[in-house]
């Protein structure tokens, strides 16, 4: 479930002036407030959702996220290598160096980088 943050329902509101639909957007927007608060993610942990985007910083990497091989990481290989496509958890995370021990659906476990050549190795895959 995917719920409108603020920002976005005033940009709403602002979009629609001088259409002739003002009356409608005011009474959209009184209904909206009754709305649940905004729902995170339930893997990246975002409201706003970071499927496919880079995981940066060991502090992002929790045990159980979901990522996606980063297929402009020269680290897998060209276009992401034997591992494009597969999907890979966290199991651990080693602070001291840099790496995540991972598992996905193919090959077991394995320890990965978490960076290669200043360019995130993985992407979140929340979808």
């Amino acid at each position: 479930q995917k719920t409108i943050p603020p920002s976005a329902r005033l940009q709403f509101a602002i979009d629609q002036s001088s259409t002739g639909k003002e009356a409608t957007v005011l009474q959209l927007l009184s209904l909206a407030k009754d709305l649940p608060p905004s729902v995170e993610c339930s893997n990246c942990g975002n409201v706003e959702c970071l499927d496919g985007q880079g995981v940066v910083g060991i502090d992002k990497f929790t045990v159980g996220l979901k990522l996606r091989v980063n297929k402009s990481s020269a680290y897998w290989g060209g276009n992401g290598g034997p591992n494009a496509g597969k999907v890979h958890a966290v199991k651990s995370v080693n602070k001291n160096d840099n790496t995540v021990h991972t598992v996905d659906v193919t090959d077991g476990l394995q320890w990965c980088y978490i960076v290669y050549e200043n360019i995130p190795t993985f992407r979140y895959g929340c979808i």
